[in-house]
C-alpha cells in the first residue's frame, strides 16, 4: 500500500562537494506524530526544506493523499506542507498581521482568518494576553515560536515541518506546546515531522525517523 505521504528521492551536498545525504525518500502515515532525528550537522534542516519544495529537488516525486505533484505544482505542494522554520522569523507588521498572512495569498483560496480560533490557539500556547496589535519583531524568541506554531496550525495544513518549534520555552510550556502539536497531527487529513532540540519531548511520538551517515533509517520509538 502507498503511503498517505511521500516524498523523494532527495539528495544534498555541501559546497566543498561532501555529501549530505543521498537519495532519501520521507514517507508520512495519515494522523501521524512523527519526529526527524539524528546529529548536529546531518541535514535535518535541509531535508525539511527540501520535503517542502523551498530547495530544489528535481529528481522527487511527491504525493500526498493519493494526489501527485509533478515539478509543474509545486505552489499548490507549499500550501499543503508547510515549514515552520528553526528562527520562528516574523514579518514586518503586528501580530494581527503575522496570523493573517497566509489567508492573503492566492493559496489562500478565499478562506479568511479564523479569530475565535486564533484566540484559542494563543490561549493554549500562553499567549493568551499578548495584544493583536503589539509588532511581532518585538516578541521575545520563545513567544515567536508560539505565534509560529499558531500561525501554521491555523493555515492547518496536510502536514506541518516543524524545525525545534519550541525553542526558548521552559519544561512545562514546552511539554504543553508539544501535546497541542501533536493532538493537531493525529486527525484524519494530517500529520507532522518535528526536529526537537529535547529528547525528552518525543517520548511518545508515532514514529522516529534518524538522519545519520547520509541515510535515513527508522529509530525505535521511545515510551
Amino acid at each position: 500500500m502507498d503511503p498517505w505521504f511521500r516524498c523523494g528521492p532527495l539528495s544534498a551536498r555541501l559546497e566543498d562537494g561532501r555529501t549530505l545525504y543521498d537519495r532519501v525518500t520521507v514517507r508520512l502515515g495519515e494522523a501521524e506524530f512523527a519526529l526527524l532525528e539524528g546529529p548536529s550537522g546531518a541535514g535535518k534542516t535541509t531535508l525539511l526544506r527540501a520535503i517542502a519544495g523551498l530547495d530544489p529537488a528535481e529528481s522527487a516525486e511527491r504525493t500526498l493523499g493519493g494526489e501527485a505533484f509533478p515539478a509543474s505544482a509545486l505552489p499548490s505542494w507549499r500550501a499543503r506542507v508547510t515549514w515552520l522554520a528553526q528562527d520562528a522569523p516574523m514579518l514586518p507588521g503586528s501580530v494581527r498581521e503575522n496570523l493573517a498572512f497566509p489567508f492573503r495569498h492566492r493559496a489562500g483560496q478565499g478562506r479568511r482568518l479564523d479569530e475565535g480560533r486564533a484566540r484559542e490557539l494563543l490561549v493554549a500556547v500562553g499567549l493568551g494576553d499578548l495584544p493583536w496589535n503589539r509588532d511581532a519583531r518585538d516578541l521575545s524568541g520563545g513567544e515567536r515560536h508560539r505565534l509560529a506554531l499558531v500561525r501554521g496550525m491555523l493555515w492547518d495544513p496536510p502536514v506541518l515541518l516543524a524545525d525545534e518549534p519550541f525553542t526558548g520555552l521552559d519544561p512545562d510550556r514546552a511539554r504543553a506546546c508539544r501535546d497541542l502539536l501533536a493532538a493537531w497531527a493525529r486527525r484524519p487529513g494530517h500529520a507532522a515531522l518535528v526536529v526537537l532540540h529535547d529528547p525528552e519531548l518525543g517520548r511518545g511520538a508515532d514514529r522516529r525517523l534518524v538522519l545519520q551517515g547520509g541515510r535515513l533509517r527508522e529509530g525505535e520509538p521511545r515510551a
